[in-house]
């Protein structure tokens, strides 16, 4: 059974605009946030990947979305339960 599933990658810090070298900043910590991403998409195979996603706001941190499937087995099979169900031991 397959599942989709998403990590965020997200700047650790927001440079003003009005900063004197905002823009160097800015740009090597999105270089950063690339390159953490594709590590970890390396790391899980191209092939599962279902979407990359770049998000730069202009006063907010920059982040990095990246969905992928994720593959279950038999033994992990998922378990949805309702909110509202009792359990008793």
């Amino acid at each position: 059974m397959k599942s989709i599933q998403h990590k965020v990658f997200i700047a650790s810090k927001v440079y003003p605009i009005w900063c004197t070298n905002a823009r160097e900043g800015r740009e090597r910590n999105r270089e950063r946030i690339r390159q953490k991403a594709e590590a970890f998409i390396n790391e899980i195979g191209v092939d599962n990947i279902v979407s990359v996603t770049e998000h730069a706001p202009t006063l907010g941190p920059f982040s990095v979305v990246v969905w992928w499937y994720r593959e279950f087995t038999n033994a992990e099979a998922l378990v949805v339960r309702a909110t509202d169900e009792k359990q008793s031991a």
